[in-house]
């Protein structure tokens, strides 16, 4: 079973998307974050498979916090969600370390061709 951190300031969203990993068998959600600083303190202690990254969020930006975590995480698999209101392009979330990069408005076939893709040493970046 993989294991999966979600990070996002939008509880409701981290919710959703719980339910949507764990109903469809994706993995296991072993921890969540609302900004890249409580994302950075969780992996201290947890080995997460796969994390489910947001941009736009307080304290701490997603590729802020994806670049740190890649960096002392080298196998880390970084999932980016993104916005079209986000001006980030891809060039900067790949520059972050990330495995992929999906829309936020993506649907559930895309979001597990996104996991499966990534979970086996694969990139995926869709614009």
């Amino acid at each position: 079973m993989n294991k999966i951190i979600i990070v996002d300031d939008h509880l409701l969203f981290r919710e959703g998307i719980k339910l949507l990993i764990e109903n469809e068998g994706f993995g296991q959600v072993i921890g969540e974050a609302e900004n890249g600083l409580d994302f950075l303190v969780l992996l201290k202690t947890l080995k997460p498979d796969l994390v489910i990254m947001d941009i736009e969020m307080p304290y701490m930006n997603g590729l802020e916090a994806t670049s740190i975590a890649v960096k002392s995480q080298p196998d880390l698999k970084v999932l980016v969600l993104r916005m079209m209101s986000e001006y980030v392009n891809l060039a900067d979330i790949r520059i972050a370390g990330a495995s992929g990069s999906i829309m936020k408005s993506a649907g559930k076939k895309e979001l597990e061709k996104a996991f499966r893709a990534i979970l086996n040493g694969e990139k995926y970046f869709l614009n």
